[in-house]
């Protein structure tokens, strides 16, 4: 051996330790970050896990093998029906692979859809349904931060298995949501009919809590901060935090912690003292006396706390948002000046969040799958469709009733993301390339209904703008060539024969009803022209009785409601419904909205008296200019001791419908 082999082998030996020296100190950090980061198998159990998973980790190296197997057997047993076993196993599978977003997917689905539909009540089917929504929003996806599909399926179970109307409890899906959300987030603000107006509000309502401090000291600096800029120098030591006082007396007196349940009681508290039937006796008792805490009651009552209220509410509002949710309320605001005023009781405003977020995270790595970026962006489209149809809301949190009406602050949005997520659907939604797109045909579809619906309401204008819109659209579908033919007709004609024909949908029923309704408010009773209103009325009446007589489909599951129930299924609830929020939205003055009250028949105005007197008072109108432009109409009194039987004896009667007479 040569001198030069020598040295090359002496070389060669220092390389090799140093490479075996920086492997074993890489491999220790790689690891270790690994470990952190959950990308790694499991490597012990815990109390309450399946047998599978000690099983799966003494068998070492061959786990991966196991996994595979479970994975196989996981999904026979779904196909046997066999939707517990498996549960069990696929809980086995998320604990041995936490980054395996599949498995989530395929738990989560088995118990929103599978095991909910085979248990016999609303309450069982509710609570996998939230388990289902749970799993991925609380383990899955921050195991997998960035994953496309968990997002999309989280996303779905809200726009389809509690938006939609294919299951039997989706009425006791959607009233739950509500209360859950008052619960976190309090009553939004009632919205006027501008647009740019009720954005504005919304999102000043949200960013209190968006903007809220992080944790219970900074709302208290931030407190002392503020107090002490207004005394004098020589009294800034003096000042002292009340909302510290007043977080040690919640949990102290109250027995409370920061927490949701202290936002559900205060929720309460807020509904009782503002709702009409508040000091009506036997009923607040009979309904609240389970959900009371005097002791909170009292910290509620105490002026001295009521800027400090306001303070900590927010942030407890942030931090339930955060810990319980896994949601960013930094997002939810940006998505609420993105799309529109979200009502976050809407599920559709969470699948906006959810998919919108998915698809955000999700184009951030390289490789993503674009089939799964597709869908999930088809999904919050979808979510602008059902806010547009239902988004806004009337939800009572002590009487439980929820109804949804029109929103016309999302009739641009739809337009506006549209074009946007079909550039990045690449050749799926390239309408130079495919004479038919999913996403193409839904804008069609949705044109459809906007035209629809300024029409009925008399808004002609607005409605022959938005069909030549649909005329003129680039995106058109060219599939079809006979609907070209159509873009001659009249409105009136184009209306029949496009867009009038689903009155068997619940959100083409409903917007009927409400549009024609207005129409009968606005150029009836405010135009002074009685025979408009009779026979926008009598239409509306119409449609709402065609349309339960059609759709009257009731289930064993949620006895309190028809499945297909997107309006109250009480003539005069709906109208009354809509004359509220048309004089509550500021869409016509006050004196405008004073005459249309007095021209109404006395059982209308005596179904909205009481919620207009809240909200106007929360608005400050004085009681004096109160009475003068909304007087109490006659027999008040007997009318809501009737109210109060009903809601106590019988909440899901039914009512005659409302008969209108000229006074």
């Amino acid at each position: 051996m040569t001198k030069t082999d020598n040295i090359v082998q002496v070389i060669a030996a220092i390389v090799l330790v140093a490479c075996l020296a920086a492997s074993a100190a890489l491999g220790t950090a790689i690891s270790a970050e690994a470990g952190r980061a959950q990308l790694v198998y499991t490597d012990r159990a815990t109390d309450g896990d399946p047998p599978a998973v000690a099983l799966g980790i003494a068998m070492g190296a061959f786990r991966g093998l196991f996994v595979n197997y479970l994975w196989l057997r996981a999904n026979h047993l779904k196909e046997e029906g066999k939707f517990h076993e498996a549960i069990e196993l696929s809980s086995a599978i998320t604990k041995l692979q936490p980054r395996f977003p599949r498995v989530w997917a395929f738990h989560a689905w088995n118990m929103a859809y599978n095991i909910s539909v085979a248990t016999p009540t609303a309450e069982e089917r509710w609570q996998w349904v939230q388990a289902g929504i749970r799993l991925l929003r609380d383990e899955g996806i921050p195991m997998n931060r960035n994953d496309v599909l968990l997002h999309k399926e989280l996303a779905w179970i809200f726009v389809h298995k509690i938006q939609g109307f294919s299951d039997d409890a989706n009425r006791y899906y959607k009233r739950r949501v509500a209360e859950e959300w008052t619960w976190v987030l309090g009553t939004p603000p009632t919205l006027p009919e501008t647009t740019e107006d009720a954005r504005r509000i919304m999102n000043e309502w949200f960013a209190r809590v968006a903007n809220a401090p992080d944790s219970l000291e900074g709302v208290i600096n931030r407190e002392l901060s503020e107090r002490r800029a207004t005394v004098r120098p020589e009294e800034r030591d003096q000042v002292v935090s009340k909302v510290r006082e007043l977080a040690d007396r919640i949990r102290r007196e109250a027995g409370l912690q920061l927490d949701l349940d202290l936002l559900r009681l205060v929720a309460y508290y807020e509904s009782y003292r503002s709702a009409w039937y508040a000091d009506s006796g036997t009923l607040r008792i009979s309904l609240a006396e389970t959900r009371r805490n005097r002791s909170l009651e009292a910290l509620l009552d105490d002026e001295r706390f009521a800027d400090a209220w306001d303070r900590l509410i927010p942030h407890v509002r942030k931090r339930v948002l955060i810990n319980d949710y896994n949601m960013d309320p930094g997002r939810m605001l940006h998505y609420m000046e993105r799309f529109g005023p979200l009502d976050w009781r809407h599920p559709a405003s969470h699948a906006a969040y959810w998919s919108a977020k998915g698809v955000e995270l999700g184009l951030r790595r390289e490789g993503v799958d674009g089939f799964n970026t597709v869908n999930t962006d088809r999904i919050t489209v979808h979510a602008m469709q059902e806010l547009f149809r239902t988004g806004t809301i009337y939800y009572d949190l002590i009487t439980n009733d929820y109804s949804t009406l029109i929103n016309l602050h999302y009739t641009d949005t739809y337009g506006e993301i549209v074009e946007t997520l079909a550039a990045r659907g690449g050749l799926t939604e390239d309408t130079r390339q495919r004479a038919y797109t999913l996403m193409s045909a839904g804008y069609e579809n949705f044109l459809k209904d906007v035209v629809r619906t300024y029409y009925r309401m008399g808004d002609i204008e607005t409605a022959e703008r938005y069909r030549q819109r649909y005329i003129t659209w680039p995106g058109r579908n060219m599939n079809d060539l006979s609907e070209f033919d159509k873009d001659s007709l009249s409105l009136t004609e184009w209306v029949r024969e496009v867009a009038f024909d689903r009155l068997n949908t619940p959100y083409v029923a409903t917007s009927e009803v409400e549009a024609a309704l207005r129409d009968a408010y606005i150029r009836g009773l405010l135009g002074g022209d009685m025979d408009i209103f009779q026979a926008q009325y009598r239409y509306a009446l119409e449609v709402h009785r065609y349309y339960y007589t059609d759709q009257n489909i009731r289930t064993h599951v949620d006895q309190d409601a028809n499945r297909m129930e997107y309006m109250p299924r009480d003539f005069r609830e709906m109208a009354g419904l809509v004359m509220l929020r048309l004089i509550a939205s500021g869409s016509v003055g006050q004196l405008q909205a004073s005459r249309i009250y007095e021209r109404s028949p006395t059982a209308l105005r005596q179904l909205v008296f009481d919620g207009l007197q809240g909200i106007m008072a929360q608005r400050g109108m004085p009681r004096e200019r109160f009475e003068t432009l909304f007087p109490e109409p006659p027999g008040m009194e007997r009318f809501r001791q009737e109210r109060q039987q009903q809601m106590m004896l019988d909440p899901d009667a039914e009512k005659q419908e409302l008969q209108f007479q000229q006074r």
